[in-house]
């Protein structure tokens, strides 16, 4: 009988390459008193949305699990066996029961790294009727939000956290919210944060929508530059090749090279 290959006798799975990269970044962050130093703001800045979440996670009651880092709660998974059959079966966690805490919470948080956790975690379908007429609040005006690495530009965190929203609020676009979309991809005072918006408005299914797309060509923000041009790209808008053209010469690469894809798809 052929023994099986050792890790040590046969190239490592793409998985195992994961595993060993994840945990020499884990050791290596013991050893980093930045990350010490960021690990401990976030748990004093989480600490009281943290102690609110105790018994509303059934997962975490049953299994005795002990969350430290809210961006985990969409990563988490548990593997369990099934009732019925015997059989393990492994799923996400279910936290659909702590979106009321952690909207209210959002607006309150001040640590950068933890609100922007908090918007990744909320940015799904089963809890688009509550987060998202909260999204759309603070996309529109920031909470004022800090973080050590940006020390040196005030703003920056409250830019980087508009585009989170503004990621979560791409995600839940629908003909239902076109016309306040159309609004704030329109907002030029919005600046780059809108670029994720810009590039759902097709999902709204509005019938200005390429017209509008058209006209943020010439935005001075590049990523709603890019946004729109890949958004007339998916879909295939014929009329705007004349304006699409126009972006070869841009002085931006990444621009360039989305208007040069955008053009070969309209081709076909």
């Amino acid at each position: 009988m052929v023994e099986p290959e050792t890790p040590a006798e046969r190239p490592l799975t793409h998985q195992e390459v994961l595993e060993f990269v994840a945990e020499h970044r884990r050791r290596e962050a013991e050893d980093d008193p930045v990350v010490q130093e960021r690990r401990r703001r976030y748990a004093e800045a989480a600490e009281g949305l943290l102690a609110e979440l105790r018994g509303l996670i059934p997962d975490f009651e049953q299994t005795g699990f002990t969350l430290t880092d809210i961006g985990e709660l969409d990563k988490l998974t548990f593997t369990r066996p099934d009732e019925e059959t015997g059989e393990q079966k492994t799923r996400k966690v279910d936290y659909r029961a702590a979106v009321p805490v952690l909207l209210d919470w959002l607006p309150r948080v001040t640590y950068f790294p933890l609100a922007e956790d908090i918007v990744r975690v909320l940015s799904y379908g089963f809890a688009k009727k509550q987060a998202r007429p909260v999204f759309l609040e603070l996309f529109k005006n920031p909470p004022p939000v800090q973080d050590p690495k940006f020390a040196d530009e005030p703003e920056r965190c409250r830019e980087l956290l508009r585009s989170s929203l503004g990621s979560g609020l791409a995600r839940f676009a629908e003909p239902a919210v076109a016309e306040e979309y159309i609004q704030l991809a329109l907002d030029s005072s919005l600046g780059r944060g809108r670029s994720a918006i810009v590039g759902s408005l097709p999902k709204t299914k509005d019938e200005r929508v390429p017209e509008i797309l058209v006209s943020l060509l010439g935005s001075s923000d590049v990523p709603v530059v890019r946004a729109a041009t890949d958004a007339l790209r998916k879909l295939r808008h014929t009329p705007a090749r004349p304006h699409i053209e126009k972006l070869l010469d841009h002085e931006d690469e990444l621009v360039r090279l989305d208007a040069k894809d955008a053009l070969k798809r309209m081709k076909t």
